[in-house]
């Protein structure tokens, strides 16, 4: 099974999805400004909300799988 410790989900309304190593949900909410201000220059900390959820032991796993973890609730 894909090791999950520490791992985020993270989106960004109309710009970006995708998945960040933290060590909480603060960290990884400042790990994902800190790359989009110094990546994207579409990304405004004034108006993009960065959503953030912990990938969990209880999100949709495929058993045949188990590499791949569902996270849509963010999405």
């Amino acid at each position: 099974m894909l090791d999950i410790t520490n791992l985020y989900a993270y989106r960004i309304e109309e710009l970006a999805v995708g998945i960040v190593k933290a060590k909480s949900y603060e960290d990884a909410r400042e790990k994902v400004k800190v790359a989009y201000l110094k990546h994207n220059d579409c990304f405004d900390l004034e108006r993009d909300v960065v959503e953030i959820k912990e990938i969990a032991e209880d999100d949709s796993w495929f058993s045949d799988n188990p590499d791949v973890v569902e996270v849509d609730e963010l999405i």
